[in-house]
């Protein structure tokens, strides 16, 4: 059982899938200190995503890591770095916790658990879901190598406080419920619906398609099985939220939009004389391999 002092003689693991998770790793129980107990192991830092991916894609216990907490310090900002320091440390927890809203639901909600009008729980669809859940980890990227994460595992089980399951398909009491299933659709549907609403499919030709799409599929049921209005109503909201100017020069607007989505984008043709950009982005489904090709022309 290795001391803090020794991570750095850790191997570093850097699983040939696009997309692993804690089941896919070796990991090492951490000995004394604040964290004494934990789960440790060293990934590169470029595959951290990978791994969120993959911890959220839990058959048993599908969830959603979210961004608790981060902190980043510059470099240079420590002189004597412990070996354990941190350029960057990001906590993620499971969307499914820490608060738990399970007993309040179904008594009279009085003034201790209202619902706060700001602050965590305080979103719309957000309470349902606070089901007590105390799954997290940390990661940090290391002050001296840059390069490599270390992934500190405080809870891999998706428990409550009581030590039993929360949600996923091991829950009896989530049976039946949403809490069964992941608390957002798939990037994959996402993408799918975002590229339809911007080739202006209409929100019921939308969820038709998919009503049909799901019904050819079959197999088990997933979060994405469930797409609701709401859903495809918070993408229009958010292409509508950046479909905004983004400078008073419409040159730089379309370079500036184009700079923030390169993942999406394949292909960009400036013919600034003429006054036109000319650019192409796909979608390509992972369930049948096809591919949608949009293409969007700015002009001024």
């Amino acid at each position: 059982m290795p001391r803090m002092e020794d991570i750095l003689n850790l191997p570093v693991q850097d699983l040939p899938c696009s997309e692993f998770s804690a089941e896919n790793m070796n990991w090492v129980k951490l000995e004394g200190g604040r964290q004494g107990g934990d789960d440790i192991a060293l990934i590169p830092f470029v595959r951290v995503d990978d791994f969120v991916k993959g911890e959220s894609s839990n058959p048993a216990c599908p969830a959603s890591f979210r961004v608790e907490s981060k902190r980043k310090r510059p470099v240079g900002s420590v002189a004597k770095p412990r070996v354990d320091g941190y350029l960057e440390y990001t906590l993620y927890w499971c969307s499914y916790g820490p608060e738990d809203y399970r007993e309040s639901e179904s008594v009279i909600v009085d003034a201790t658990s209202a619902k706060p009008a700001s602050g965590k729980g305080s979103r719309p669809g957000r309470r349902h879901m606070m089901r007590g859940c105390l799954c997290h980890f940390t990661v940090k990227r290391l002050y001296t190598r840059p390069h490599l994460a270390l992934i500190i595992y405080n809870q891999r089980r998706h428990v409550d406080k009581s030590g039993m399951p929360c949600h996923g398909i091991i829950d009896i009491d989530a049976v039946g419920t949403r809490a069964m299933y992941a608390p957002r659709i798939s990037d994959e549907l996402r993408q799918k619906v975002m590229s339809m609403l911007y080739a202006g499919v209409s929100l019921d030709n939308i969820l038709q398609n998919h009503a049909e799409a799901m019904q050819k599929q079959g197999g088990s049921l997933n979060r994405d099985n469930f797409l609701t209005r709401n859903d495809v109503r918070n993408m229009e909201r958010t292409i509508r939220n950046s479909s905004l100017e983004l400078l008073g020069n419409d040159e730089c607007s379309v370079k500036i939009w184009i700079q923030r989505h390169q993942k999406d984008v394949f292909y960009f043709q400036d013919n600034a004389v003429s006054g036109m950009f000319v650019t192409r982005f796909r979608f390509i489904s992972k369930c049948n391999s096809s591919c949608v090709d949009h293409h969007l022309v700015f002009c001024w």
